[in-house]
């Protein structure tokens, strides 16, 4: 293989670093607003409320990301954004209100919807697109590896130095993501569709007009799809922690073990499985790793209650099916998209994924605080995530099969 063709560069494994900052930072908001919600306000549905903004800022900015980092540059925008979310995050640690709260979830979601939009549109830009979902894959081990520190060390600083401390460290962590983009230096041109060269378009570049210059409509089911995955194992992402507090009665170092082993199931399958959706296709990865997250929410909902062992085992299955399902449906949503449109197709993408985590965290939070013990409105939360993923499975069979891409590919 010719080195043009390696994935390994330089500036792949900047913007890799930068994600592992970013994400460790959101997978300990991830797991302890719920339970900060709880013990500062006595509130569950306050909780799902703090990541419903942060889900609203997202989709709000993700709408125009795309448009904004073909436009201004992709590392100047994940520089000046990065910055964005860890002023604010601070005011977290020093006015607990309500209200500060879900203005600064707003606002960091808006931060997040250019960031997460700006380094997918990085490795977009610098991955083969015949190895697009290995390159997908092994960025997304930044995200992997923040599963089993990002929750531990957030629980651990809570415990150690309570919330305040915890909020501060997020800032810094958020902030250092932005640092390590100022050293990627690749940065193509980018040039407007009618300019790209001849060899590349040898027909007249296509025109886009209206909400289509900011969604790329190829990359539309691929985007729903994970949008109504997300929607189904919203209800681990925002109320694990609380849940195993509340219900299993575990202590922080037990849950962090939860998270210790997703991640590990997590770097496991993804370097096991990272050319298999290249190789045969993206339904041999998305249909089980489908399968495993609902068996991972049915584990929490009975035998997690009297085994701590299957505690983990749901663990194991929760990361196992996050390892496989986003990056392969991110991947199909590039790849099944024109090579000039991958930052509006990454901005479509990850648009739509932030809906699932929108209604279904404001949606549970709503449904536990309303439900006559809290351990019924925890069942019923699983089991509703459970028929979502069933639902999504259906979803993915009847639109990601190759039939149907190939037309959606070869449609104007």
């Amino acid at each position: 293989m010719s080195k043009k063709q390696t994935i390994w560069t330089k500036d792949f494994i900047l913007i890799c670093l930068a994600a592992l900052a970013t994400n460790i930072t959101m997978r300990m908001l991830d797991s302890n607003l719920a339970s900060y919600a709880s013990v500062t306000w006595d509130s569950r549905s306050l909780g799902g409320q703090l990541t419903s903004f942060f889900n609203v800022g997202s989709i709000l900015m993700a709408f125009f990301a795309g448009r904004l980092v073909d436009l201004k540059g992709r590392r100047n925008m994940l520089m000046a954004f990065c910055i964005i979310f860890a002023i604010p995050t601070i005011a977290m640690a020093l006015i607990p209100l309500p209200g500060v709260a879900l203005g600064v979830r707003l606002i960091q979601g808006v931060a997040k919807g250019v960031v997460t939009v700006a380094m997918a549109s990085v490795v977009s830009d610098i991955t083969p697109r015949e190895r697009m979902n290995e390159g997908m894959g092994m960025f997304n081990l930044g995200n992997t590896i923040s599963f089993a520190f990002g929750p531990m060390l957030g629980l651990s600083l809570v415990d150690n130095g309570g919330y305040k401390l915890m909020f501060i460290v997020c800032a810094v962590c958020y902030a250092l993501g932005g640092v390590i983009a100022y050293f990627i230096n690749y940065e193509k041109d980018q040039k407007p569709v009618e300019t790209v060269k001849k060899e590349e378009t040898p027909v007249p570049a296509r025109e886009y007009h209206g909400v289509w210059k900011l969604i790329e409509k190829k990359a539309l089911i691929p985007s729903l799809i994970n949008t109504v995955f997300f929607g189904g194992y919203a209800c681990i992402l925002v109320f694990l922690t609380v849940y195993s507090q509340e219900i299993l009665h575990l202590s922080s170092t037990q849950i962090s073990f939860f998270y210790t082993v997703a991640a590990a199931a997590m770097l496991i399958v993804r370097l096991a499985t990272a050319k298999v959706a290249d190789k045969f296709g993206t339904l041999a990865v998305v249909v089980p790793g489908m399968l495993v997250e609902a068996g991972a929410l049915l584990l929490l909902n009975g035998p997690a209650k009297n085994s701590y062992i299957a505690f983990l085992a749901a663990g194991a299955c929760y990361g196992i099916g996050m390892a496989v399902v986003s990056p392969a449906l991110n991947a199909a949503a590039v790849v099944d998209s024109p090579a000039d449109r991958t930052a509006t197709a990454n901005a479509s993408y990850y648009f739509m994924m932030d809906f699932g985590v929108l209604f279904a965290s404001a949606g549970f939070g709503a449904l536990i605080d309303a439900s006559p013990t809290l351990e019924a409105g925890y069942s019923r939360t699983f089991l509703i995530s459970v028929g979502i993923i069933l639902l999504c499975i259906v979803l993915t069979l009847l639109t990601m099969n190759d039939k149907a891409r190939a037309k959606r590919r070869e449609a104007e």
